[in-house]
């Protein structure tokens, strides 16, 4: 998940804003500090002055290292809250889809808050333990979420408390970081894809581990105290992964087709037309009771209240960013929400929504690139295999 205004991060090369902006009014993490002592190209995100790329290796290459060794990603700027009080459980299944009788204790799930329309204030992650709910937010949106979470705890009858966490995140992407994080942590490979551990000691440094992440690949996001967000760096790079910016995180989350909140994901968006549908379980979705439900049920069961569908677009030549219009036969018949060059497949990726008649695998269509129509077709995200882990 990636904030609501992350438009820029799919140019590979953004510019940074005046140093006196990034000093005198945006916020920090723990690992500012490391990232200028790193001379990373620094911009602003969500509000914080945050890692973009770092010199000698940038976009493309830090893109690769990721998907081929391991990569350290800073996301402190993402909400971290606990969700307590006897009533917790329902009070979630009120305001989002999210099916919690049926996750385990430390299991997660990816999730959307509800509008009573039927779209999508915020994409987010809950996991389940024992004595309280943890919930992680977008950067861009977790002010606005909560204001809504407070005021729908003022109309619910029930026991329910919000904790903020001020501590920070890090995500540890790639097909080395379960090796990395087995050299301190016991029985790695007992942990599975959206699984997490609260009480985890990395070489003396207490942590909560969640096996996931926004690349496609195998990975964890480690939530730290600021005091020792730094040492836990700094011994991921001992071993042998690197720090990458937010601009490959938003290359690697498209290649892998995710979506990216304010841009495939909006209020006006419903989980039927993002083709989300998939993380609503059968019983929500039979007994309703969230909010949006019924309009959700609506869109589900008629085709004509869901004209267009998110889908992926595969092009070459001028690479297509958001809002490039889709057309076919000189007719506009969708528009792009992301797109970038693929490191990968060395091709251009995107991801967007068209005409549900043309949503279709292999559908031929163009794209409008500053004038010049590019060829193009309808693609089924991931564009690359995704490689979450799975328990044999």
């Amino acid at each position: 998940m990636l904030p609501q205004n992350a438009r820029h991060l799919s140019h590979p090369t953004p510019t940074p804003p005046p140093p006196h902006r990034r000093m005198t009014s945006l916020k920090k993490t723990a690992l500012h500090a490391l990232h200028s002592s790193r001379k990373a190209v620094m911009a602003e995100f969500a509000g914080y002055d945050m890692p973009i790329s770092y010199p000698g290796m940038g976009v493309l290459k830090e893109h690769l290292y990721t998907r081929e060794a391991a990569g350290i990603f800073d996301v402190s700027h993402m909400g971290q809250y606990e969700i307590r009080g006897a009533d917790r459980e329902r009070f979630l299944e009120w305001v989002t889809p999210v099916d919690l009788k049926r996750t385990a204790v430390t299991q997660g799930a990816l999730t959307m808050i509800t509008n009573a329309a039927g779209g999508i204030k915020d994409d987010c992650i809950v996991t389940k333990y024992e004595d309280h709910l943890f919930l992680v937010l977008n950067a861009g949106c977790k002010d606005k979420d909560m204001a809504h979470l407070e005021a729908m705890r003022a109309e619910f009858k029930g026991d329910v408390a919000f904790v903020p966490l001020e501590r920070s995140l890090i995500a540890l992407q790639g097909p080395q970081a379960a090796a990395i994080v087995g050299k301190y942590v016991a029985d790695i490979p007992a942990l599975d894809f959206m699984y997490g551990r609260q009480k985890v000691d990395v070489k003396g440094i207490p942590v909560q581990l969640t096996r996931c992440g926004y690349t496609g690949e195998d990975g964890f996001e480690i939530a730290v105290a600021d005091s020792q967000a730094e040492a836990l760096t700094e011994l991921l790079l001992a071993e042998g992964a690197k720090l990458i910016g937010l601009g490959a995180r938003d290359s690697l989350r498209l290649e892998a087709g995710l979506n990216l909140y304010g841009h495939e994901l909006t209020e006006e968006t419903t989980p039927v037309a993002a083709r989300f549908m998939w993380s609503i379980s059968k019983r929500r979705m039979e007994e309703g009771g969230f909010i949006g439900y019924e309009p959700i049920k609506h869109a589900k069961e008629n085709a004509s209240a869901v004209p267009q569908l998110r889908v992926g677009i595969l092009s070459s030549g001028p690479v297509a960013r958001e809002n490039t219009p889709i057309e076919l036969d000189g007719k506009v018949v969708g528009r792009l929400t992301s797109g970038c060059p693929s490191p990968c497949l060395k091709k251009n990726v995107g991801l967007g929504y068209v005409d549900r008649a043309l949503a279709k695998k292999g559908t031929a269509v163009e794209l409008v690139v500053r004038g010049k129509r590019v060829k193009a077709e309808v693609a089924t995200p991931p564009f690359v295999p995704a490689h979450y882990y799975r328990k044999p």
